[in-house]
């Protein structure tokens, strides 16, 4: 029986390997935040605040693996802070100063 990923988010449930698919720029955090950009800053990073740390904990359900797929541009969430938004692999993410959490690589 196929779980709803919020579902299992909030359950707390953890998985030997998790993949998180479509983490684009415009998807994660969804693109229609962006109208409390200006007209309400406080709602804006709370929305942005709640997507990133539903990211963080999907991506925390995994055990051994953690595959994380985009189209296009990837999720500035997946990008250690100052760096290049155009990263077009894992390796690029990854490379210089490590993961973005500062966590160690697998």
């Amino acid at each position: 029986m196929p779980l709803h990923p919020w579902r299992v988010v909030h359950q707390g449930l953890e998985f030997q390997r998790v993949f998180l698919a479509g983490i684009s720029d415009g998807q994660v955090p969804h693109q229609s935040i962006e109208t409390f950009r200006h007209t309400n800053p406080d709602r804006y990073r709370q929305e942005r605040q709640r997507a990133r740390s539903t990211l963080f904990v999907a991506a925390t359900r995994a055990r051994d693996e953690l595959v994380v797929s985009w189209n296009g541009t990837a999720s500035d969430f997946l990008l250690p802070e100052g760096s290049d938004a155009q990263a077009h692999n894992a390796a690029e993410l990854l490379s210089g100063e490590g993961p973005p959490s500062g966590s160690a690589v697998a």
